[in-house]
């Protein structure tokens, strides 16, 4: 059965105002458009000035024709690969977009600079900087046995952060950095190893060019990728806005 509204209640209620209730609603759609039109004004200016200012660096290609890698660097992809062939190993370099430091930390680091303490070990810490890259470097045998560097390069200068052994390229690519080794035991951290194994070990791997002129590349290159990837945000936003 249908329940009915009680005529009490049905003479109580009044006619909808349509009036009312359109006011807030196109009030709201004139301040969305209003915002709009302020929001694709200031994206334009900053794309025009972004595309202004960017200038690809063709040594940073030089280097890589220079060393002997192949660059595998796609559009709209953070991932950037360097791929070449030594003897029987492959080595592939694979490395992010990263972005700039801030300026509010590069005053940090300037005013951390003056505040140096007067032992080795504290100097040696403060002088560390946050502006660094991360790549992974694979040395892959024709055999499918493949030997994992993971590290860290800041000013042009390689460190090693862990050496391990991969089963499964495609799968360990897909791991996040910080995840890689929590759930199998994939060797030590690298500080750890004995002085002269790590030594052995950094020698190994500089065999295959791995060395501060690649650290200083994948610095630069990783800044370069991020600044083109903004531009093309910009542009889909602008395209976004206007459309």
């Amino acid at each position: 059965m249908i329940s009915r509204i009680p005529l009490r209640l049905v003479r109580s209620l009044k006619p909808l105002n349509m009036t009312t209730v359109c006011a807030p609603f196109c009030s709201q759609i004139e301040k969305v458009n209003k915002a709009g039109q302020k929001l694709v004004k200031i994206v334009e200016k900053e794309l025009k000035y972004e595309k202004t200012n960017y200038v690809p660096d063709e040594s940073a290609l030089e280097f890589v024709q220079k060393a002997g890698f192949q660059l595998v660097d796609s559009e709209g992809d953070h991932e950037v690969t360097l791929e070449k062939k030594v003897g029987d190993i492959k080595v592939i370099v694979q490395f992010q977009s990263r972005q700039p430091n801030s300026e509010q930390q590069e005053e940090d680091e300037v005013e951390q600079q003056k505040k140096q303490k007067e032992t080795e070990e504290e100097q040696e810490e403060e002088n560390q900087t946050s502006d660094y890259a991360d790549f992974t470097v694979y040395l892959q045998k024709n055999n499918g046995q493949i030997l994992c560097y993971e590290c860290t390069t800041s000013q042009g200068e390689i460190n090693v952060n862990m050496v391990s052994l991969v089963k499964d390229l495609e799968a360990h690519k897909k791991i996040p950095r910080f995840e890689r080794g929590l759930q199998d035991y994939q060797g030590p951290e690298f500080m750890t190893l004995d002085e002269k194994l790590q030594m052995t070990l950094v020698e190994y791997l500089r065999g295959y060019g791995i060395n501060d002129e690649l650290g200083a590349f994948v610095e630069h290159y990783s800044l370069d990728k991020e600044e083109r990837l903004y531009i093309q945000w910009l542009d889909q936003l602008t395209t976004f806005l206007k459309n």
